[in-house]
């Protein structure tokens, strides 16, 4: 998958990082944070995740701002719905391991109106090309609650393999979950073509 052009002024097609069919990727902009508050605060968006355990305040907002536009060992980018120019979510590589070459992958599809249409999965598949193409990683590793059946088999369709399950790691709902530990390997991603089934 590779960049687009698109044509337009004042539109985030033009400046998008990566294009995929359906979304675009771009950088995290300060007046992105206002719409991540409104995700990381919505109980139905964050259902099976460890955010949302209490509201999200401006210092969280700027910490999380910090980390993911000026540290080394984060790339964050907003997931934009092509049709409207609509961000929806963020997703991105963390905590990444020059050494070892490895990075956790996450993501968050906070709008609602976005749910059920893939983006999710495009998402992940745009991250992990760009993960072994661009900043040539060997290892893509995510968890994810087992209950999230959907997120799972999104995962699994990015290419993702199951490698194990923690138990009750994460405490959500007035109860413990556990959680499938998922990784794609560079190998892996390049005996598919370089591009995940």
């Amino acid at each position: 998958m590779t960049r687009q052009e698109f044509p337009g002024e004042g539109d985030d097609r033009l400046h998008s990082f990566i294009a995929g069919d359906n979304i675009l990727l771009r950088g995290l902009r300060r007046e992105d944070m206002e719409s991540y508050r409104g995700w990381l605060d919505n109980g139905e968006a964050t259902f099976f995740m460890e955010s949302g355990s209490r509201p999200t305040c401006e210092a969280d907002l700027e910490e999380l701002f910090r980390i993911s536009t000026q540290q080394n060992d984060n790339v964050v980018m907003v997931i934009v719905d092509k049709k409207n120019n609509r961000a929806v979510g963020t997703c991105g590589l963390y905590l990444i391991q020059w050494v070892c070459r490895r990075a956790e992958f996450r993501i968050i599809i906070g709008d609602s109106s976005a749910w059920n249409k893939g983006f999710g999965t495009e998402a992940a598949k745009l991250i992990v090309a760009y993960g072994f193409d661009r900043l040539n990683l060997e290892t893509i590793y995510l968890g994810v609650n087992t209950e999230n059946q959907p997120a799972v088999r999104s995962y699994e369709n990015a290419g993702f393999t199951k490698e194990g399950v923690r138990r009750k790691i994460i405490y959500r709902n007035g109860r413990y979950y556990d959680a499938h530990m998922m990784s794609i390997l560079r190998e892996e991603f390049y005996d598919t073509g370089g591009e995940s089934e």
